[in-house]
């Protein structure tokens, strides 16, 4: 890790012990290994975060083996309860694992092209694709048409601005939690 982390993003992945261009550098990656590879940085960023937010390190053995995806006691659901993400992160999050999931469970899918796999889907899955990986590229301006042009010709990059937007997510809601935190401390020792 020679490189210092300049975003808040890149902050997350520092402190899981990733380089702090791991989830940009991806994009030289084969598809299966992106899908793979994000699904992993997300398990380590979502559990040290909830480990984080708990105030309790004790538990972190516990909560990296919990089930990822489990919608009533995974580490989405956990994330999700604990205020750290929104449905759009939610969406995206489980939309990433299912893929992983279909990927992991395949060896012979190791050579899956993202490309492929989109122009195979029907209309109710390409809805499904864009509700879980497009809300952060069609909420850019002219979003609308840049996901459509992305999906015809590199799907991979809506995933990667995705993950990306989600990794600012978490970073943004636990820089705030901290500050609303750090604020109620000193409204405390202003009131003594």
């Amino acid at each position: 890790m020679n490189a210092e982390p300049n975003s808040s993003a890149e902050k997350l992945l520092v402190n899981v012990g990733l380089p702090p261009n791991f989830v940009l550098a991806l994009v030289q990656e084969s598809d299966w290994s992106l899908i793979i590879k994000l699904h992993a940085v997300f398990e380590a960023v979502i559990a040290s975060l909830i480990v984080k937010q708990l105030k309790t390190p004790d538990v972190e053995e516990v909560v990296s083996h919990l089930d990822f995806n489990n919608v009533k006691s995974g580490k989405v659901a956990f994330a999700r309860a604990l205020g750290l993400i929104d449905s759009r992160e939610v969406a995206f999050l489980r939309g990433l694992s299912e893929l992983r999931n279909t990927l992991v469970h395949d060896i012979k899918k190791v050579n899956f092209n993202l490309q492929e796999h989109v122009h195979s889907l029907d209309n109710p899955q390409l809805k499904k694709f864009k509700s879980e990986f497009g809300a952060s590229v069609c909420a850019l301006e002219n979003g609308k048409r840049t996901y459509t042009n992305l999906l015809k010709q590199n799907p991979a990059q809506i995933v990667l601005l995705s993950a990306y937007s989600c990794l600012l997510t978490l970073q943004l809601n636990v820089s705030v939690k901290n500050r609303n935190a750090l604020v109620e401390i000193l409204m405390q020792r202003v009131r003594k």
